[in-house]
């Protein structure tokens, strides 16, 4: 996955993101999330290899999936500040 498929998966898919915060202030994360209807999709943004080994951490809800996109952006090379606006 690209930075630009990235950034143009949430916003073609209008998905709600929040920026989190360290103990001391910094924001340093950005949860994602993904409806139901559009996890195939990204699923297959992220490629099989992400999936290797321990996978990737997330919360299931009823009707989305929660990602911290941190760990997601570093492992493709991804700058987070790029993809998610402020």
């Amino acid at each position: 996955m690209t930075e630009l498929e990235l950034y143009k998966f949430v916003d073609d898919n209008c998905l709600e993101y929040h920026w989190i915060e360290n103990d001391i202030g910094d924001d340093i994360d950005v949860i994602l999330f993904v409806n139901n209807e559009q996890i195939e999709d990204f699923k297959y943004w992220l490629g099989e290899g992400i999936f290797d080994d321990e996978g990737i951490k997330c919360v299931a809800k009823y009707e989305y999936f929660c990602f911290h996109m941190l760990e997601i952006c570093e492992y493709f090379g991804i700058n987070i500040n790029n993809v998610f606006k402020k």
